[in-house]
């Protein structure tokens, strides 16, 4: 495959790339990856809707009794009510399962995409996929030139968790594998049952969800498989080592929704903008691919000394002044500073340069005045450094609101709207403290 520079548009987590050089990246791939390969006549792969519809058809053109008429699926489908559907389906089809999914998804007949393929040339720990389809590993016997990575499906749960164990690469088909009968799992309850009567299943989920990081790829917003897993798992979370990620839609998710995805299920939102094709997926892969390998390096936030504490400063541009004279502090405290006023070049996304540089902080001075309680932009700020488990040091200047998320947070009480040296004093000395506990941390 030639190899070229990406184009991806958006923010890589520089968090992500250092997990995936320490091969502590575990990929979860969803039917949206499988969508962008291509049958022989030329029909890409349908996703879950599209599935659940072409399965129907089959059952109507194999004459398999069905317990509702095919107009009745289509309603419940538009509904948005994928899994009932799917539970319908799997009960009317019963040993037909496999034959209709094998039919469906065009089995041997589809090619492994660009995408599959550059999934090939990143070191992830594994690779999850509630696809059934023979896609990976498909894209892995073209690039190794015949050699196929061990490849498990629910009843090969302890082969996959002896790998997982020794460090040894594999694919584990989290839903079953269209070409071996029985394994399949379509509802919603049968992946409850897996889940819940199968202590190696939850294990393997569980060990790699607390362990790792794990990245999602070819999920959509309202994605059963998604919700499955993220709600299932929610409560591993919080033993986790850090947030995990999913490449997703720009409009799929308000900043509202983004935020609570991050906060509440330690899932960070790495967003591109939609077109036909979604070839920005393409291009994230190879970004990832690239970067990781460390064939192209990409602008970094911070430029200082890396032993050094870096600090994100955030606060209203209505008092640059202000955040000037704190950024002049911290820097004679020790810390590596950041903050927009001086490091967004014309051009630049605000949004992935805030990101990235909160992504790189290691913690975040906020400086709250009247007006950035009432900025957009400071709460993004704030929601993105409390989700990511930053410290926070909030500066309430006068009597100014403080927001929500830093009510139970101890701040530092300042009159303004410049600091006195009073001010100045009782800044450097929270500062200070800041600063050891970030060092050592």
């Amino acid at each position: 495959m030639k190899d070229i520079r990406h184009k991806f548009a958006g923010l890589v987590p520089e968090m992500l790339i250092r997990r995936i050089r320490e091969h502590r990246c575990v990929l979860f791939a969803g039917a949206g990856l499988s969508a962008q390969a291509r049958a022989e006549d030329g029909a890409h792969l349908p996703t879950w809707k599209r599935l659940l519809e072409s399965m129907i058809e089959w059952c109507v053109d194999h004459r398999v009794q069905l317990r509702a008429e095919p107009r009745d699926f289509s309603v419940v489908l538009e509904k948005g009510r994928l899994l009932v559907v799917a539970q319908e389906l799997q009960q009317s089809l019963g040993e037909q399962l496999n034959s209709c999914l094998s039919d469906v998804l065009h089995s041997g007949n589809t090619k492994p995409s660009t995408a599959h393929r550059l999934l090939c040339r990143t070191d992830w720990v594994a690779i999850l996929t509630s696809n059934y389809d023979g896609l990976i590993e498909g894209a892995y016997a073209l690039e190794s030139g015949g050699i196929v990575p061990p490849v498990f499906s629910p009843d090969g749960i302890n082969h996959a968790l002896d790998c997982l164990r020794n460090d040894r690469f594999f694919v584990f088909k989290v839903h079953g594998d269209v070409n071996l009968p029985g394994s399949i799992v379509l509802s919603n309850r049968d992946y409850s049952r897996v889940l819940y009567l199968s202590p190696a299943y939850r294990s393997l989920l569980e060990t790699i969800f607390a362990s790792y990081t794990v990245l999602f790829v070819g999920f959509g917003g309202s994605d059963p498989d998604l919700d499955g897993v993220i709600d299932r798992l929610s409560t591993i979370y919080e033993r986790s080592i850090g947030q995990h990620f999913i490449l997703i839609s720009e409009d799929e998710f308000s900043a509202l929704e983004r935020r609570r995805l991050l906060e509440d299920k330690r899932l960070d939102c790495i967003t591109y903008q939609r077109d036909a094709s979604h070839s920005q997926v393409v291009e994230f892969l190879r970004a990832l691919a690239q970067r990781s390998s460390g064939e192209v390096e990409e602008a970094v936030p911070f430029v200082g000394d890396e032993k050094r504490p870096r600090a994100f400063v955030s606060g209203s541009h209505r008092q640059l002044d202000l955040l000037r004279q704190v950024g002049d502090v911290a820097k004679h405290v020790g810390f590596d500073v950041w903050f927009a006023e001086s490091q967004i070049a014309v051009g630049d996304r605000i949004v992935d340069v805030i990101s990235k540089a909160i992504d790189e902080a290691d913690c975040l001075i906020a400086v709250m005045s009247a007006d950035a309680a009432e900025s957009s932009w400071v709460q993004f700020e704030l929601g993105r450094a409390w989700g990511a488990r930053k410290k926070i040091l909030p500066i309430r200047i006068g009597d100014a609101r403080v927001p929500s998320d830093l009510m139970g947070v101890m701040y530092l009480q300042l009159e303004g709207p410049e600091l006195s040296p009073e001010d100045d004093a009782r800044l450097k000395e929270s500062l200070k403290r800041l600063f050891e506990t970030t060092k050592d941390s």
